[in-house]
């Protein structure tokens, strides 16, 4: 005899709460079912299976040898059933919400700002990840994400947060001598280069008139974060976002070598899935993101 999926279940629920406590009337208050529900659900597991699980005696029951054996394999399925149904009741009640944004909006960004969210929603549960700066739109596992396009991502809800400018930077001493040597400063100084960005440096000669020295080094590094690192170290020039290391110029960490800033041509966007606009947690984080990132 077939039984349906759920029925199935419900029979296995009742096998196993029963064979622990070796008493029907124990596994129906445990179920908040009657004793007659839980003997039906297991006749019908029993027709199911084709063998009788447990020895029905006037006051008790005891697990057959097949019993014993299908206790051994179901209970640590059940355990594992009740784990997973607490993690998922846990994280409803935490409100998580899971956000992508590349390295250096995670970094200088969003991680300088989160006291702020945390203040305003204490009860949500961020979950944070890197991603590529360039994407068609999130991943599945993603609740909202920050991307940069030259036009919203299709198919996505996307709000306008800014457009970068570059401004070619490096740490304060090695500022000291760009100041002495002026264009010739690619004679001595080492070019940081992002690799996924590499034609801005063209565009800031073409709009600085600076000479691109043949004898200048360069260090290519795959994040933005690792450029402006590599130029706090003194370890050469970078093209830096003046937007999100305005923390660092400020105070001297950074100092430009000229005043000239340059449009990378990408607009970032916050992003999230339409389905997902009346969630909360989405509605709260894409408040707080659009007021203390566009600022």
């Amino acid at each position: 005899m077939r039984v349906p999926r759920q029925a199935l279940l419900d029979g296995l629920r009742a096998f196993g709460v029963a064979a622990r406590q070796l008493s029907f009337k124990a596994a129906a208050d445990a179920l908040f079912v009657t004793p007659s529900a839980i003997s039906h659900r297991i006749r019908d597991l029993e027709r199911h299976l084709g063998q009788r699980v447990f020895i029905r005696k006037t006051r008790a029951v005891e697990l057959t040898d097949a019993g014993r054996a299908l206790l051994e394999e179901v209970e640590p399925l059940l355990n594992g059933l009740d784990a997973a149904v607490d993690r998922a009741a846990k994280r409803a009640r935490r409100r998580v919400l899971r956000v992508a944004a590349p390295p250096f909006v995670v970094t200088d960004l969003l991680i300088p700002s989160l006291r702020s969210f945390y203040g305003l929603q204490p009860r949500i549960e961020l979950e944070i990840t890197t991603s590529a700066a360039r994407e068609a739109g999130h991943a599945a596992q993603v609740d909202v994400a920050i991307l940069a396009a030259t036009a919203p991502p299709a198919g996505q809800v996307a709000t306008r947060l800014f457009s970068p400018r570059f401004v070619a930077a490096t740490s304060r001493p090695v500022a000291l001598v760009a100041r002495e040597l002026g264009p010739r400063v690619f004679e001595k100084q080492r070019r940081i280069i992002y690799r996924h960005r590499a034609e801005l440096w063209t565009r800031w000669f073409a709009t600085t008139g600076f000479p691109l020295a043949r004898a200048a080094t360069t260090l290519h590094v795959d994040t933005l974060p690792a450029a402006i690192a590599a130029a706090e170290q003194g370890l050469g020039i970078a093209l830096v976002p003046t937007l999100v290391c305005e923390r660092r110029l400020r105070p001297g960490r950074l100092v430009r070598i000229a005043d000239t800033e340059i449009e990378s041509g990408d607009t970032y966007f916050l992003v999230h899935r339409p389905e997902d606009r009346g969630r909360p947690e989405v509605r709260a984080f894409l408040s707080w993101a659009l007021a203390e990132l566009r600022r």
